[in-house]
This record gives C-alpha cells, structure tokens and sequence, in this order.
C-alpha cells in the first residue's frame, strides 16, 4: 500500500497520477455528462469540476475499464499493480489512511480502505460528509477505473490482496446445509467479461461430489420443511423478499460485468423480475387450494421433495426465482446449479437466502456447468424433480439423465416466436413495442419475436418503420447508466450470431441495417450491430434457427392463412406474439402453435403460465400454475363422510 499518500492537499493542478501512462488521459463518462481534463494537461486528477458529479459512481469508458457498483462500493474486475487514492475538487484535505483483509463467509476476499479522521479512527463513521475521493487502480496500458464516493461517509470496499494487488470477485465455494464450504476437488474457472474481454469473475466449478453431499443435505431438510404451514411459508418468503430488495443494485452491477446487461436494464427489469417471481409466488400461495373434493373423494397436493433447478445466463435472476419461489411454497428442497456463464447473481441470491434465515438445507447452490455438475444433479437417484431452463439442445440431454431414476422432467427451452403482423394494421404504432423485444437484453430472450410476418402491401413501409427503430438502437459500456444495448454474453454467442448474419446474407436476404462488423463506437467486447434483414424466407437458416442478438428478420405473405402457416412452420412453440386490432387477433390466437400469445406487445402478463409447445418444452412457471407443478398430486378414497 505504499502508493497511498497518508495526507496532502490537492488543487486543481494536482497531479498524483504522474507515474501513469499518458493513455489514461482518455475521458470518462460520468452519468450523462462527459467530463475531459483541464487544457493541457493528462492526468484525470487536472480535471476540475465545479461542483460533484450527481450520482454515486464514475468510470473510464476505456475499453477495459472494470465494472463499478454503487453506494461507494468500489470492485475491481481485474489486477492492478497500484493503489492510489486522491480527489479533484480544489482544497479538498486527505487525512490518513489504514487497510485491513477480511475474508467473507462466502469465499470472497476483500479488503476495505477506509478513510479516517486526522487522528486516525478508521471506521466509516470516521470519514466527513464533505470528504470525496477517488480510488484508481491501472495494470498496463487501457486500464483505469475511476470511483467516488459521494457521502465520503461509507468508505470504498475493493478486492485487494495482501500485497496491495486488486483482483477480480470470486465466488469460489458452494452453499450447502446452511454454509460457505469449498468444492470437494473442483475446477477454478474464470468468468470473462464480455465488454472487456478480461476476467470479470472467478468461481470453482463444482463436482458430482458436491452435488451427492447438497443433495444429502436436500433430503435431511425436506423431513422437516415439508411439515412447514402456508403461513410459515408465507413468512419465510416475505424475509426472502425484504432481503432481496436490500441487494437489486449488487444483482445489477453483477450483471453488468458477467453478461454484459446494462446497469439501467439490470435495475429496471433483470433484478425486478426476479423480484417479481417472488412476490407472484405469494400471492398464489396466499389463496392455493392445498386439498379439494372430488365427490366423495378427496385431491390433495403435495411436496415432491428434493428439485434439482438448472438455470440459464441471460434472465438469470428471474429464472432462478421462477423456480426457487414455488419450490419454497410448495414445502419442497432443493439444489441450484446457476449458469457458469453468470454465476455472481445466484451467489448474491443465496446470501440473501442465509439472511432470511431458510433454514438449513432448504436452499442449496452448487456453482458448474452443465456436463458435470447438471448432469449430476439430472442423474441423482434423491433428486425427484429437475426443473431446466436453457437451450433445447441441453434440454434433451437433461431429460436423457434423468430418464433412468424417472424424476418428473420440467422444462422452458428455446423458442423462435413469430411477429404476426395483421393486414392493414397501423406500422408506426404497433411495431415499436414488439420490435423492443428483439432489441432487449441485446436480443436474449427466449420469447423474442424475430420473426415479423408482413402483408406484401405493407412490406416496403415495414422495412422503413423497423429500419428506423433498430438504427436508433445504440450500443455501449454496460457498466455505464443510459437505454443503450449491452454486449451479448460471450465469444461463442457471439460468433454464432455473427454466424446466422452472414449465412442470411449468402442466402440472400437483403441486409437493410447492421452486418457482422463491431459497432463504430466500441473496439473491443461482444458487441453485435443492432440488425434487420428483409426478403428472409421460411427455409432460410435465420428464419429457422434461434438467433439470440439483436437481429429483426422480415418475412412477407400473401394471406392471413399462408402468414398462420409461416408463423406455426417452426420445431418451437413458446410464444407468439400478434400486431394489429385486438379483435381480429381474438381469432388468429387460438390457431397459433405456441404456448403464451401476446398481442400487441411481446411479454406475457405477470402471473400467467409461462411455457410452451413442441420443442419449447413442458411444464409452466409462474403464479398459481407454477406452483402446481412444484407438487404431487395424490388422490384420496374411502374416507368416512
């Protein structure tokens, strides 16, 4: 920590970053205003502002600038060979510094640099409201992150070793029965940042022994938590819930760095979804019919007991809850195996877990992937459920597992939904909000609907409407506030949209925006260009294959019949989606092969079974629906009147 100056003053001509490459004197962006270094000078400790920035955190938008969270909570994704903290608003006195480690019960190592008073108290309490800093950390060239901390009251937390090196959040152990314990002979495995192309996390993927001794622990609780009342229940997922709330800006800025969704989009809509699979689940259980009567005879419904859950990257969060929440409601156990793609969200959630107090054994994660760890779990004689989400591809594999002890299979696998556009509707007014679903989360989603049938008549006005729409789409840092589109979740992801671009163009398809290049304003990452093709027909490769990316494909027909037909001509059934008057598409809908039909908007309401037909999968999540399914049903005769 020698870098660190013990006291000081800085003005405005300060500069305390002199041994830093001359890159650094990029600019950054701050919020919505960007901010450059004072005329002639390089370093970012010139750069005089007249009053502080208006949020809680800034950052280079540098291409390999590390993620940011808020409220003053400073973490590095990458080493860094310095530490040095200073300020750039004139006058600004810098009193002592101290550093201690800190290991965390869930793996992660940290330590907090604490600003203290003059006479040493280093505790948060310790630092003046007035006091505003920043924290640099650089490791060779096109590397700087900048942070400051607005209340100067709330100390910075960064991942730092004992030799003053910063590293990247690490997950590296497995909550099982209650507790943060090591894997039993995993593998270290990096998570890479797909704005950056650097390691943004570390975790260690699991083994079928951690899976046997979460499993073990699984079976043990479920003796007493199938016992548990509604009202238990209820109480217990009302703690879930206030826990969860308190850690939606963690979940988002999680996000950011692993997948690559934008701040804005993980706390507006990736962390409330999650959220709201919860508070759906309680609702549902609030009124859920535990018995009925069948005549003389009596249904009753059941836990099914240990469910193993294996969840995908890009909804993580609302996934993950889709599952866990009416697990818990039903007086089930279970083990969680989230994507090694995007592993921190889960490890946030199971944190929130212990402090709601679920008691021990009822939740259980074990961090993987899928041929192992998955595979274990679907395998598992003690497992009685696995619920999957993911691709159709590892669907069947999971099914194939699972198919020798079997375990009741529930599934929500791809999807390649249709956009039926009726004759003669108003363009300007019902494709905004259907094309936003291809657009967000950089177009993954399972329900997106890519593929927009047109009357012939309206073709050449559809092209112009989409067109503009998809090019008013930007693209940038994820780690940055604003409506922009992130990068997509990694190499293979991307390659594989650039893959399905490039074969529509071989096929012929006219490309009337985007293409296989990186956007112009980015250098780096895995980045996709927002993307419309037109004259795309049934048979072509991105007609028939889900895309997963910002990529719109525009289809003509001649008849209503022929664009039912091209909308049903698909191995998938998971949504469909209908633009136009609401009382022509009351007739169009019940001919749609597709689990979910939205009209004039691309997400199904909240609450309502989400699933789908034919290679989308089986069974449904959400509200009273998903709940039943996290159950067994048992009949019951021959009771006295």
């Amino acid at each position: 920590m020698s870098d660190i100056p013990t006291s000081g003053k800085l003005n405005a001509n300060s500069d305390i970053y002199g041994q830093l490459p001359e890159i650094y004197a990029s600019r950054f962006a701050l919020s919505k205003n960007s901010y450059k270094p004072a005329a002639g000078r390089s370093g970012l400790a010139t750069s005089p502002f007249p009053t502080p920035p208006p949020i809680g955190y800034a950052r280079t938008r540098l291409p390999a600038a590390a993620a940011v969270a808020r409220s003053g909570l400073a973490r590095m994704t990458r080493p860094a060979r310095k530490i040095t903290l200073g300020g750039l608003w004139p006058g600004v006195e810098w009193r002592k510094f101290a550093a201690f480690r800190q290991r965390s019960q869930n793996g992660k190592t940290r330590v907090f640099v604490k600003v203290g008073s003059a006479g040493g108290a280093l505790g948060d309490e310790g630092c003046g409201p007035v006091l505003r800093f920043f924290m640099v950390g650089a490791r060779g060239p096109g590397c700087l992150t900048c942070y400051w901390n607005r209340e100067g009251n709330q100390g910075i937390a960064a991942a730092i070793t004992q030799n003053g090196e910063m590293t990247m959040d690490s997950y590296e152990q497995n909550y099982i029965n209650g507790e943060w314990v090591d894997s039993i002979g995993g593998t270290p495995h990096q998570v890479i940042n797909p704005a950056t192309e650097e390691p943004g996390t570390k975790i260690v993927l699991g083994t079928k022994a951690d899976v046997d001794a979460a499993v073990a622990a699984a079976k043990a609780a479920f003796k007493t938590f199938s016992q548990t009342s509604r009202d238990e229940r209820l109480a217990l997922l009302g703690r879930i819930i206030e826990e969860y709330k308190k850690r939606m800006p963690d979940i988002a800025a999680s996000l950011a760095v692993e997948m690559g969704a934008p701040v804005s989009l993980g706390n507006a809509a990736q962390a409330p979804a999650g959220l709201g699979g919860f508070l759906g689940t309680v609702e549902a259980l609030k009124n859920f019919e535990f018995s009925e009567n069948v005549g003389d005879n009596k249904i009753v419904y059941e836990p099914i007991g240990v469910v193993g859950m294996i969840t995908p990257w890009n909804w993580p969060l609302n996934q993950i809850a889709l599952k866990v929440a009416p697990a818990l409601a039903g007086g089930n156990t279970m083990v969680l195996k989230p994507s090694e793609e995007c592993p921190g969200s889960a490890a946030i959630l199971a944190e929130v877990m212990d402090a709601a107090g679920v008691p021990a054994g009822v939740f259980n994660l074990v961090q993987g992937d899928g041929p192992t760890v998955g595979a274990a779990i679907a395998a598992h004689p003690d497992v009685d459920m696995v619920s999957f989400t993911g691709s159709t591809r590892a669907g069947i594999l999971v099914a194939k597992a699972a198919a020798d002890t079997v375990k009741r299979v529930h599934q929500e696998l791809g999807g390649k939904s249709p956009n039926l556009v009726l004759p003669g509707a108003k363009l300007e007014e019902v494709l905004p909000p259907t094309i936003a679903g291809v657009m967000v989360n950089s177009g993954q989603s399972c329900i997106a609907p890519t593929r927009v049938l047109v009357h012939k008549d309206q073709n050449s006005e559809a092209i112009a409407v989409v067109k503009t729409i998809v090019e008013s789409q930007q693209v940038g840092d994820p780690t940055v506030e604003g409506g922009h589109l992130g990068p997509v979740v990694n190499k293979a992801q991307y390659g594989k949209i650039q893959d399905l671009i490039q074969s529509a163009i071989d096929e012929g398809a006219t490309l009337e925006t985007g293409g296989t290049d990186l956007p112009t304003n980015v250098n780096r990452g895995y980045y996709v260009k927002p993307t419309l093709f037109s004259g795309v027909t049934p048979d072509m490769r991105i007609a028939r294959e889900e895309i997963f990316g910002p990529v719109v494909t525009l289809m003509s027909y001649d008849t209503l019949d022929q664009a039912i037909e091209i909308a049903n001509d698909t191995d998938y059934g998971l949504s469909a989606v209908i633009s136009g008057d609401p009382a022509e598409a009351a007739a169009v809908a019940p001919q749609l092969k597709a689990g979910m039909v939205v009209v004039n908007n691309w997400g199904p309401a909240p609450g309502l079974p989400f699933g789908g037909y034919k290679q989308s999968g089986n069974g449904r999540e959400g509200g009273v629906y998903g709940l039943r399914d996290f159950m067994e049903v048992k009949s019951i005769s021959g009771l006295p009147g």
